[in-house]
């Protein structure tokens, strides 16, 4: 019978940790932000899911929320792991074929599939693979805990984040150190005694503290720790994490044809598996890795997402997208810049005048200046946004070149109408360190500039005499 969770014993983890090499690595932590889970689609698309009362309609409106997450939907429904006889069309179909436990997963494939891909770990001298041997590793991971009994999703969760560790690393002690060590030692045995014999501790034990950080559970965190079998290279203190270790070695021998028999052997025997698994387990990867790598597939999903993350009308970022960018400029990275809000003026006397037609093409226009000098997105209607890493004296300068531009846009069309802009600018970290703070404070300048008489740049008034007036 097949128990919840991976509730196994756990040997601590943490006694072969050099205090020192973990400290360094807890310090890099907090640079790594979110778990990708806890992003707000995939939780919604969860909640769905786990809710036996929830109908169909409910799971397929959270599904098509996201065009990216439903692109992988369909990629997955119709791959040849499924072998499903009848290619899914629509997102209606895709979850009849997939079904609610297997969509569990994807949803945290999809989210973690992304949140690796983009990652610097692993040394620059893998770039770009770690989210490909995550995966399959996780689909491997949970076939062999449902044949053991040993709770398939959690083996899947901990597969899916078994090789975190990678991307601490690299923050704790330098891209030039990792880049030597994955050169010298890609993976397996040697990669870890590598790391520890040059930075005192291994991917496994950094990528533990991470999950441990995050609050993954212990079975999960313990599955991560040992998934190379410790400092001793063959432990395996519970079936549960032999079923990862099992899963990670297989990976292995598919991608570099190296094994480490002696984990091997002993991980089988611990989670009371038969060595003719491997064989399945090694087709199961190798389909995996296989349908993730076709590079039509690659292609129309990176086409859909950015598809998710730009304006219909004018090509530039949307809010959502806009958001997320300059958010993590400000807020992660820490730049220094400047935040223009822009509207345009008098915009639906332009559409009712003119036509929706005209309209368009002023707003598209708008947009093509606005690019040319940062990061620029649409907030909605004729309202933008512009982030500029820039001192606010050329800021402003740029704001009023931008009037002249857009009015000189239109000079040799007399048929169209005379457009301007109104403007307001804050400064990061003059005026504020948060995005929305800031968008708070340059929507007040932009206040100010429509009510002096719109067609104008307004600056946010300097904080230090409001803050002695108050």
């Amino acid at each position: 019978m097949q128990r919840e969770a991976m509730d196994g014993t756990h040997e601590d983890w943490t006694t072969e940790l050099d205090d020192a090499a973990a400290a360094r690595c807890e310090a890099a932590l907090h640079d790594l932000g979110r778990l990708p889970v806890f992003d707000g689609t995939v939780q919604r698309i969860l909640a769905v899911v786990d809710d036996p009362d929830a109908t169909n309609d409910q799971l397929i409106a959270a599904l098509e929320c996201d065009a990216t997450f439903a692109a992988n939907l369909l990629r997955f429904a119709n791959s040849a792991s499924r072998s499903h006889p009848i290619r899914a069309r629509s997102i209606r179909q895709a979850v009849m074929f997939v079904g609610r436990d297997a969509l569990r997963r994807l949803t945290l494939e999809t989210a973690t599939y992304r949140f690796l891909e983009r990652s610097r770990g692993n040394g620059r001298a893998a770039y770009g693979q770690m989210h490909l041997h995550a995966l399959s590793v996780a689909l491997s991971a949970a076939s062999a805990a449902d044949r053991a009994g040993h709770g398939g999703d959690l083996a899947h969760l901990a597969g899916l984040l078994h090789d975190v560790g990678k991307l601490v690393l690299p923050r704790a002690f330098g891209d030039e150190a990792l880049d030597a060590i994955a050169t010298a030692a890609p993976g397996g045995s040697r990669r870890v005694a590598l790391e520890r014999e040059e930075l005192g501790i291994d991917h496994a034990q950094a990528g533990a503290l991470l999950a441990r950080a995050w609050g993954m559970p212990d079975a999960v965190v313990a599955a991560i720790a040992w998934h190379h079998g410790g400092p001793a290279g063959d432990a395996c203190p519970s079936a549960e994490v032999a079923c990862v270790q099992l899963a990670n070695v297989v990976a292995t021998m598919l991608t570099s044809g190296d094994a480490d028999q002696s984990l091997l052997q002993r991980a089988l025997e611990r989670a009371e598996l038969h060595s003719d698994v491997l064989d399945d387990l090694a087709t199961q990867a190798a389909l995996a890795s296989a349908t993730l790598a076709d590079g039509g597939t690659a292609q129309r999903i990176a086409h859909l997402e950015r598809l998710a993350q730009r304006d219909d009308l004018t090509g530039i970022a949307n809010r959502r997208h806009w958001t997320r960018t300059v958010r993590d400029a400000l807020e992660t990275e820490h730049q220094a810049g400047c935040l223009l809000l822009v509207d345009v003026d008098r915009f639906k006397q332009v559409n009712d005048e003119h036509g929706h037609q005209v309209g368009d093409l002023v707003l598209g226009e708008v947009a093509h200046l606005l690019q040319g000098y940062g990061t620029a997105g649409r907030l909605g209607g004729d309202e933008f946004a512009l982030w500029t890493p820039v001192p606010l004296a050329t800021a402003h300068a740029h704001a009023v070149e931008l009037l002249d531009r857009l009015a000189g846009a239109f000079a040799d069309r007399p048929e169209l109408p005379a457009v301007g802009l109104s403007i307001g600018i804050a400064h990061a970290p003059t005026h504020a360190g948060l995005l929305d703070d800031l968008v708070g404070i340059a929507d007040a300048a932009l206040y100010d500039a429509k009510r002096a008489g719109r067609g104008r740049v307004a600056l946010a008034p300097d904080p230090e005499p409001l803050a002695q007036a108050a």
